[in-house]
């Protein structure tokens, strides 16, 4: 049986425009989860597969993995989300250990921290640093956006 906090992140997944794992909604469940699931806040990373499909792992406070290799895991790997829980969006050096090395067969990888997140793709120049009052294109124009990370404005 999944733990509560992997399965709020896959209903989350299927209720957000039908699987996008780009809607800003998916990621402020797998935010809500990295700082409350847990006696301590700790870093969530959802891996979403070739065939749609989410594989889920926490881990401690700086640094996630899985414990086990993802079984059923099909490449290539749409995207990889993480979260730095405190609270800063970047890329560490790990993360671009991490990307160099899936970069043949991931599209793209998305940090979250705090009321930022930044994204990485594929074929792109750099990567963009967004703060939750800039709604990226892709986010679903019908979505408020109000309360990214939990936090009172």
């Amino acid at each position: 049986m999944l733990a509560d906090w992997e399965e709020q992140i896959r209903e989350a997944f299927l209720i957000t425009a039908d699987g996008n794992f780009e809607d800003q909604r998916f990621h402020d469940v797998i935010w809500e989860m990295s700082l409350t699931a847990f006696d301590i806040p700790r870093e969530v990373q959802v891996v979403v597969d070739g065939k749609m499909n989410l594989h889920i792992s926490a881990g401690d406070p700086g640094f996630v993995w899985f414990e086990k290799p993802p079984t059923g895991m099909t490449l290539p790997i749409e995207c990889w989300i993480h979260t730095h829980p405190f609270g800063k969006a970047y890329f560490s050096a790990t993360d671009w250990n991490t990307i160099r090395t899936w970069e043949p067969l991931m599209d793209m990888a998305i940090v979250l921290g705090g009321s930022e997140y930044m994204v990485w793709a594929k074929g792109e120049e750099q990567t963009v640093f967004y703060q939750k009052q800039d709604i990226p294109e892709w986010v679903n124009s019908q979505t408020v956006i109000e309360d990214w990370a939990g936090e009172e404005e």
